[in-house]
């Protein structure tokens, strides 16, 4: 006698192919979602140690921030806010004047940033300023921003010549409003052209190497990304740490009342 066969129905395979197909779709979508969530908890952990141990926290603003409530700023635990101010001999920002009015009523640390122009002159650029901001410098260190942009490259600048530049600047700025200024750069230009010009004057680096820096830094710019409460919303700010703690944050503030 011939034994029978079993045969399984067609619809049978193509069933449990569709569930394997669904399971797999599955597995795969677990794995994304599980690494998109390990990424942030990573990127937060990653962020809270940058900051952590460092109290007096700050912000750098322009007018591509918009309209700010400072008060609410200093009440989210903000200790001092940067200004943008001027750039080069003839850019001034369009926020800088009401911006500065409506801190000085806080009790934040106010500070102005004049960014560096390679085609302008220092005496230039020097007067420029000194027009347009006045007495408005607030309390902290005046800030000049050196950075590379447009055709102005590590490979195209007259380095010596911008070394000599902003040497002339800083000490003109530092004689007219007998006040000590502090330099933003990137660890790149700092290495190229501010350290070999100016061999004293304080640094303010963009860096997330905050628990690595000597005591010649007094700003660190850590984030673009540092996140603020204002105007009843969460806004995304430049963010940045004064190096060191707050007893000599104090004593900075209080040598630019003098």
């Amino acid at each position: 006698m011939t034994k029978r066969q079993h045969y399984r129905p067609v619809y049978a395979k193509t069933r449990w192919a569709r569930w394997r197909h669904r399971i797999g779709w599955l597995l795969v979508l677990v794995v994304v979602i599980g690494s998109v969530w390990g990424g942030l908890l990573w990127l937060r952990w990653r962020s809270n140690a940058v900051v952590s141990g460092f109290d007096v926290r700050g912000v750098a603003v322009s007018q591509n921030d918009g309209y700010l409530d400072f008060a609410a700023l200093q009440n989210d635990g903000l200790k001092f806010v940067y200004l943008h101010a001027t750039q080069g001999a003839s850019y001034t920002d369009d926020n800088f004047s009401s911006n500065y009015e409506r801190i000085v009523g806080t009790g934040l640390g106010v500070g102005v940033v004049h960014t560096f122009s390679f085609s302008s002159t220092a005496a230039a650029q020097a007067a420029y300023f000194e027009k347009t901001v006045g007495d408005s410098v607030g309390n902290l260190p005046i800030a000049i921003q050196v950075q590379y942009y447009g055709d102005y490259t590590d490979k195209t600048i007259a380095v010596r010549k911008s070394r000599a530049k902003l040497k002339a600047l800083v000490t003109t700025l530092t004689q007219d409003y007998d006040r000590a200024c502090v330099v933003w750069s990137t660890p790149a230009v700092a290495k190229q052209i501010v350290k070999p010009a100016l061999k004293h004057t304080a640094l303010w680096l963009d860096t997330a190497k905050t628990h690595q820096q000597g005591q010649r830094v007094m700003f660190m710019h850590y984030s673009d990304r540092a996140v603020y409460r204002q105007n009843g919303t969460r806004q995304e700010f430049t963010g940045v740490l004064f190096n060191g703690s707050t007893e000599a944050f104090n004593k900075v503030v209080a040598q630019g009342l003098n």
